[in-house]
């Protein structure tokens, strides 16, 4: 939370695409210098780099006062690993306030810090909450200052006191937390007393006491303001020599790599093992934007360290806006271009490959088997705008990425804007795989935005439906007021028509149901700008001139909506690029995601449905699991089925020590053999996934074989859910 030098602000240079016949993609912004800046990026999908693990997906004060806040509809896709709290600034001043006892202040912030973790750390959520003990004790920069730090003169019992009470409170809630001692302590604001002999009896006493009233739990510190700086080296062998050294070697900002690898000497040389690492505060002051959050989120992928959390610079502390990575709008919260990155970075989903970035740009790859595609997340903390030529070679490791000699590539941009209602694909087709690799040259013409790039088989991308836009009647259709006319015979446009309008505020709508959409339209010489709000929302702006014709070009596309029936509306904004010869606006057709519904295990009747045969038993009362139940047998030839009507769905059990090896069959199809053993439990894991079907009933069988990896310490399998769309 301390504060860092501001880095420099950077202008934003609006986007057009423009596509060539070749294979090649070309996103610019306005016309590049003649000597523009060209960097090269490439990822081997030969070459792995372990599994995604999530790092960087936590966020300091991200939830409300409650822990409501955000929604399910922002914070699942996040998929957040960690959160960072302790009541600050809650009314009542916390231990401080109560005149160092408990009483409502200090009871009002254990209540909001159980019902956070509660939320976060209970299935859906798995995320591990970090409780700072200096937020609760009500030392958050609000304290007055006569307020009293702990073992003030080197009495310790007050202290002790405070750290039996809480722990007490959090093992009668039946929760489990990582405590964190103190916040920042070489930062005068939270502990005037420095780092001394006070620091060090509070410390020591903290952890010690941690440990003999509950022996098991995590312990993370020291979460220095700073970063890591030679003094970390002193304080470890201090901790060494009094038996108080934590689970978790905490610290705050800059770059991971180079300070993970600093601790890990300062361990190795004191012959230390079995610590892990956490920068639990990251991103400085000022570069709170979608290009550096994905530049952080690369080099903390890299770094090799266990957890970081998102810092709070601007709305502190329990906004439940995830550190302004949502803003606040008209009562409600809506995605901006910082949330659209970590929501990309989520996507990166299995087993993280070599990926290699050029001076201030950085790339993150990952390739995952059971979602058919490979992900990679684009940024830079520097302002770059010019050419990155992206080498995506290894297509031999991932053959199943390749049909006829073709790979599916969409490029989606990130604008840094305070509302974004999704990423805008400015490309996705078919590319040719030459030499076991394809190259994609992209101009980053965005200085604060990020950019996300999907590779996978051709023609199992989209389970979606389409509209024409002549189609104006029925569940999914387009509306148009009078200043829309009609283009038809057009060869290289969906069905051969289009509608189109120059008149400033023209309007036309498209109604849908679904979890999303995409309007496809026509990028030329002469098109305009349009605007597009989803359900009455923030406004959405998408220049539609290209240098060179794209017809179904996508214009706009929303994701991530609620059940039911939404509306899209199009408007002519009246205004063009200055190279464009004219403001029209021309819409093609429409796709539509369909919703996605979750079965449990425990569903056995309905449209989508499981069915056991042979033996199985039910767990209940597991707080990890969807519903808290999961069916589960290690009797050969057991099998489950799943029928569902739709054209996809997804499997998620246990990965664990003990989980064996299934096979899974589509509609009586091959069987896959899937090994669910994990080192580490992974509950509601994706054990199987499906896609591209035809819309319909389909079955996917599960086997239970009986045998299982060497590692395991039996063969058993446990299915939890399912997803179907």
């Amino acid at each position: 939370m301390r504060l860092s030098p501001p880095v420099r602000a950077r202008a934003r240079i609006k986007s057009w695409l423009a596509v060539g016949a070749s294979a090649a993609l070309l996103l610019m912004a306005a016309p590049p210098a003649a000597h523009a800046a060209t960097e090269t990026l490439s990822v081997d999908l030969s070459s792995t780099a372990g599994p995604m693990t999530g790092v960087g997906q936590g966020f300091l004060y991200g939830l409300s006062q409650d822990g409501t806040s955000p929604g399910d509809n922002y914070l699942q896709p996040l998929n957040p690993t960690m959160m960072r709290g302790g009541g600050a600034r809650i009314a009542g001043d916390g231990w401080i306030g109560d005149g160092y006892k408990p009483g409502a202040g200090y009871q009002a912030r254990i209540n909001s810090i159980l019902a956070q973790v509660r939320r976060t750390t209970q299935a859906p959520y798995h995320a591990e909450y970090v409780l700072m003990l200096s937020d609760l004790w009500g030392a958050d920069l609000t304290q007055p200052s006569n307020a009293l730090y702990p073992c003030d003169n080197g009495d310790c019992s007050n202290w002790i006191t405070f750290v039996d009470d809480t722990v007490a409170a959090m093992q009668n809630a039946g929760v489990t937390v990582t405590y964190e001692p103190y916040n920042e302590p070489n930062g005068s604001g939270f502990f005037p007393p420095g780092i001394g002999t006070q620091y060090w009896q509070m410390w020591n006493s903290a952890v010690k006491e941690i440990r003999r009233l509950a022996p098991s739990a995590r312990i993370e510190g020291p979460a220095f303001a700073g970063g890591v700086t030679s003094y970390y080296q002193t304080w470890i062998q201090t901790a060494q020599a009094a038996g108080t050294l934590p689970n978790v070697i905490s610290y705050h900002y800059g770059d991971p790599v180079p300070q993970a690898a600093q601790v890990n000497s300062y361990l190795a040389a004191a012959g230390i093992t079995g610590i892990t690492q956490s920068q639990n505060e990251y991103i400085p002051l000022g570069a709170e934007n979608a290009a550096y959050t994905a530049w952080n989120l690369d080099r903390l992928a890299q770094s090799g360290i266990a957890s970081a959390a998102r810092g709070e610079w601007d709305n502190c502390c329990a906004s439940g806006d995830l550190g302004t990575v949502l803003t606040h709008s008209g009562g409600s919260l809506v995605p901006s271009g910082q949330y659209w990155a970590y929501r990309a970075y989520a996507d990166l989903t299995g087993t993280r490959v070599s990926a290699t970035g050029s001076g201030n740009t950085a790339v993150t790859a990952a390739v995952d088997s059971n979602k058919k595609q490979v992900a990679a997340l684009i940024g830079d903390s520097g302002g770059f705008v010019g050419q990155a030529n992206v080498s995506i070679s290894g297509f031999g490791a991932d053959p199943w990425l390749i049909s006829g000699g073709t790979t599916h590539v969409e490029l989606d941009r990130i604008p840094n804007v305070a509302s974004l209602n999704s990423p805008e694909t400015v490309y996705s087709g078919n590319v040719t795989v030459s030499g076991g690799s394809v190259t994609v040259p992209v101009t980053l013409g965005d200085a604060d935005g990020a950019y996300v790039l999907f590779v996978t088989p051709p023609g199992s991308v989209s389970s979606d439906t389409t509209t024409d836009d002549t189609a104006t009647s029925g569940t999914d259709h387009f509306g148009y007021d009078s200043t829309w006319g009609t283009a038809a015979g057009v060869p290289d446009l969906h069905q051969g028509t289009a509608h189109w309008s120059n008149t400033t505020g023209g309007a036309a709508t498209y109604t849908f149901t679904g979890s999303g959409a995409t309007i496809w339209g026509v990028k030329d010489v002469d098109q305009g700008i349009a605007g597009f709000s989803v359900d009455g929302g923030p406004v959405t702006y998408a220049d539609d001139y290209a240098s060179t014709r794209t017809a179904q070009a996508p214009l706009f596309s929303t994701t991530g909506l609620g059940a039911g029936t939404h509306t899209v509306t199009i408007t002519n904004a009246g205004t063009k690029n200055a190279s464009s010869a004219n403001d029209t606006v021309a819409i093609d057709y429409a796709t539509v995601t369909p919703n996605i519904t979750t079965a449990d295990d425990g569903t056995t009747s309905g449209t989508n449905a499981f069915a056991y045969g042979g033996t199985w038993g039910t767990a209940t009362g597991v707080g990890d699991l969807f519903e808290g139940t999961a069916h589960w047998s290690n009797t050969a030839g057991s099998t489950a089925t799943l029928t569902f009507n739709g054209t996809g769905a997804v499997v998620y059990g246990v990965k664990d020590v003990d989980q064996g090896i299934a096979t899974y069959s589509v509609d009586g199809g091959p069987a896959h053999s899937v090994d669910d053993y994990s080192a580490a439990r992974v509950p509601g894991a994706s054990l199987f996934s499906v896609s591209g079907l035809t819309s319909g009933t389909h079955t996917i069988t599960v086997t239970v074989t009986g045998t299982k990896n060497g590692a395991s310490s039996n063969d058993i399998v446990a299915l939890d859910s399912a997803t179907v769309f």
